[in-house]
């Protein structure tokens, strides 16, 4: 090899799992030749070790089912292989010999009676060896020279099969021998080694990295790559969390350490042959090229960027009496030297008067169980037993400097009710360790990851009603972008159908409704109080009294509430009482800015002047932009009934416009001002005009609608009797001394309720700093496009306060 720098390329199987991937991971050996000397360790092909696994533990010669896949494994080869290069390739010949020795190996039951561990090792090689032939065929193919290389040749172990200790000394020696006189690229088997009877070997879980890390120990590699499917280290396995972020930057004893816990991208074995060198090791992302992932060296100081969670599991504990923990613990250790990848047993007891606790990983546990159940029969005694637990550990420097950090994540666990069942945290180490249920290991891994993540915090949204404020609030969250947050839909539903994502539904789509499940109010409620994330905002665009009800719940649960809807501020005062105290209790918001006066900052106002000790004597003016629009109706000369049916067609009134002529609207906005204000106050103590005639009260909608002509001439005559004395009409509402009285009001022409035009709201607010003059709040009160522009400023201010 010549004096250019010596960079390692690793390829794990998920960056060679098809054509694709490994005409991209050639490309990137092929550029790499512009800079330095690369040096290419492969894994087996995405899949294929898990096969062989299947396929050693369950051939047998009349086994059709294992025949099949054997076959199978041997096709999808033979097609990576075709796809990639010519058929004229020498290199097809070795790849039909490799599975010609897989089929003999099944079958040589001598060497598979008496060493079955070796028998298998064998077996699994065949991955690694189809690998680095067919990604050497595939660079020679684009005009470069490369070669294969079985490790076994150069890389010497003992006779642990299956989990291989490693001669370094010796494998240094070879691997120069081998590889530093060759001018082609060197494409190397990762996880086999050979003992000294040139038995083949395998070096366990992460195998290949291992074999990258020797490599580049032998050849004083001046770079190690390590290509998989991630970008980097993150900061939590993304199989468990969804916000999770990559680590710029790490020392190779922060990796060493992770590793050591359960992170997954690096084995602390790839590292340790290097540790001492200057090599440095990228961990970067076959998906997603262009990412700069994660910079591993020996030297750099990761100050507070070591931020990772780990999970590893699932483990099983066993409590037993502690007259038998010694022997127990003796016993376990014995049985787990038959099974290299055993995790150590965890062992602890408080005292010599309490149950002796015992940790194993829980596939250890399923091939012992007997031998176990046998033991304790022995002896007359029998096991508390829990399985399926996780650890979650959280890493941080934070840890080495104080213990706020403990402390938070300790509160934040028990405001979401998660309780672990065994917490560890040792104050010359920079981690604390939970053990969890595998529900709660995921609701706190992800809890602790928001906690503590540098990229925007995720906000939730559940969008309830997709009616016309619902729909346009949804098209308009299509727009939003901030710096501050992102948001996630985890769902919308209407009165029949929902829609629920975990990983979120995509606004920029549209809504797949032939994927809902039907409505189911308790279920919702469920899935919502269940949420890990606590940035979780319930958007309430469905105007039922039915949801309106289920808000305690919600506020329960530390849910934040955002709503145009009228109705829970307006029931009974004791259910208003009851969601203030939930409120404060939860630290939860509830932001209902548009149910009076749509867009306009009217109930913001009122809390702004009500916070800094202003005392409002009065609220009056007009909170209806429906009405507003009807009597400017009937000033033009429309008719009453033709006014109505306008308002509706354009949205202003409600389907049944009842619902506004009623008062009932006005009378819940006037309402919801008093109770904001602090006012005790029942429904029936205000005093509300309607504008329906008696007789039409209860009949159906379309009756309503058909006999409602035959009052047009008495509006007129209302109408044009104003207008004789240059005054017209409003409907109008006024809180003054603790009382609320609604209904028609003759108005000044001229005066500013005389002018309102549209669909305009007017509400003047007298107090002791508004006394003389009133302040004055004006605009649009109607229309799904401003309430639903209110309802999304009611969301962005929640999301800031969250962040």
């Amino acid at each position: 090899m010549s004096q250019a720098e010596t960079h390692i390329l690793k390829f794990g199987g998920s960056s060679l799992k098809n054509t694709a991937l490994i005409q991209q991971s050639v490309k990137i050996v092929a550029n790499r030749l512009d800079e330095a000397n690369p040096v290419v360790v492969v894994s087996a092909i995405g899949g294929v070790t898990n096969t062989l696994i299947e396929i050693a533990e369950n051939y047998r010669d009349d086994n059709s089912y294992m025949y099949r896949t054997l076959n199978k494994l041997e096709r999808r080869h033979r097609q990576l292989f075709d796809s990639l290069v010519s058929m004229s390739h020498p290199s097809r010949g070795y790849l039909q010999d490799l599975f010609i020795e897989l089929r003999t190996t099944l079958n040589n039951h001598e060497l598979k009676t008496k060493n079955y561990r070796a028998w298998k090792d064998q077996i699994l090689s065949i991955g690694e060896r189809a690998s680095a032939l067919i990604f050497s065929a595939a660079l020679s193919e684009k005009g470069y020279q490369a070669q294969s290389y079985e490790a076994h040749h150069f890389i010497k172990t003992d006779s642990t099969f299956g989990q291989a200790n490693v001669d370094r000394s010796l494998s240094r020696k070879l691997i120069r021998e081998f590889i530093l006189q060759q001018k082609a690229i060197p494409v190397i088997t990762g996880f086999i080694g050979s003992d000294e009877k040139q038995n083949i070997t395998t070096l366990g879980r992460s195998g290949s990295d291992y074999t990258a890390g020797l490599v580049a120990d032998a050849l004083h590699a001046d770079h190690l790559e390590i290509w998989t499917d991630v970008d980097g280290v993150l900061s939590a396995d993304p199989r468990w969390v969804d916000n999770t972020e990559s680590i710029e930057q790490l020392s190779f004893g922060d990796i060493s350490e992770l590793s050591a816990h359960g992170a997954n991208v690096i084995h602390p074995k790839t590292i340790n042959p290097i540790q001492k060198q200057d090599t440095t090791v990228l961990v970067k992302n076959s998906y997603n090229p262009q990412h700069p992932g994660t910079l591993i060296t020996s030297d750099y100081n990761t100050n507070g960027s070591l931020k990772t969670i780990t999970i590893t599991g699932p483990f099983v504990r066993l409590q037993i009496d502690q007259k038998h923990a010694v022997e127990l613990f003796t016993k376990l250790n014995s049985w787990g030297e038959n099974y290299p990848d055993a995790k150590p047993i965890g062992f602890t007891q408080e005292s010599d008067f309490e149950a002796a606790r015992f940790l194993l990983k829980q596939s250890f546990f399923e091939k012992i169980k007997e031998q176990l159940a046998a033991w304790a029969s022995n002896r007359n005694t029998i096991f508390n037993l829990t399985d399926n637990l996780y650890k979650v550990k959280k890493f941080s420097n934070q840890f080495n400097k104080n213990e706020q950090l403990s402390a938070r994540i300790v509160s934040l666990l028990a405001e979401h009710k998660i309780r672990p069942l065994h917490t560890e945290r040792n104050y010359d180490e920079r981690f604390i360790s939970f053990l969890f249920s595998e529900d709660d290991a995921r609701k706190a891994a992800a809890l602790i990851n928001n906690l503590t993540s540098q990229k925007q915090p995720t906000v939730d949204l559940f969008v309830a009603g997709t009616g016309a404020v619902g729909k346009t609030l949804l098209d308009q969250l299509k727009n939003i972008t901030t710096n501050e947050f992102q948001f996630r839909l985890l769902g919308t539903c209407n009165s029949r159908q929902t829609l629920w994502d975990d990983s979120g539904i995509k606004l920029q789509q549209p809504l797949c409704w032939e994927k809902s499940d039907q409505t189911n109010w308790d279920a919702l409620i469920d899935k919502l109080t269940d949420a890990t994330n606590p940035n979780l905002i319930f958007v309430d665009a469905t105007g039922s009294k039915d949801v309106a009800q289920l808000y305690p719940k919600l506020f329960a649960n530390g849910i934040h509430v955002v709503t145009p809807s009228k109705l829970a501020n307006t029931f009974e005062q004791s259910f208003f009482d009851e969601l203030q105290s939930l409120i404060q209790k939860q630290n939860s918001s509830f932001r209902y800015e548009t149910t009076v006066g749509a867009g306009l900052p009217v109930i913001s106002t009122i809390k702004d002047l009500h916070s800094v000790g202003d005392d409002i004597t009065e609220i009056s003016g007009v909170v209806s932009g429906t009405m507003t629009y009807l009597f400017n109706q009937l000033e033009q000369g429309t008719p009453f009934s033709k006014a109505i049916v306008d308002a509706r067609e354009k949205g202003y009134a409600e389907p049944d416009p009842r619902d506004d002529l009623s008062g009932e609207d006005v009378a819940r906005k006037f309402l919801t001002l008093a109770r904001t204000l602090g006012i005790t106050i029942e429904r029936e103590e205000l005093e509300v005009e309607s504008l329906i005639p008696q007789e039409l009260t209860n009949v159906d909608k379309e009756t309503f609608l058909e006999k409602l002509p035959s009052y047009d001439s008495t509006w007129k005559q209302r109408i044009d009797s104003a207008k004789e004395q240059n005054r017209t009409l409003r409907y109008t509402g006024k809180l003054q001394d603790r009382k609320i009285k609604i209904g028609i009001e003759s108005v000044p022409k001229d005066s500013p309720l005389g002018q309102l035009q549209g669909t305009d709201n007017i509400i003047q607010i007298f107090s002791d700093f508004y006394n003389d003059t009133p302040l004055v709040i004006q605009g649009p009160g109607a229309g799904k496009e401003v309430t639903a522009a209110g309802v999304l400023s009611d969301i962005l201010k929640t999301a800031k306060s969250l962040s």
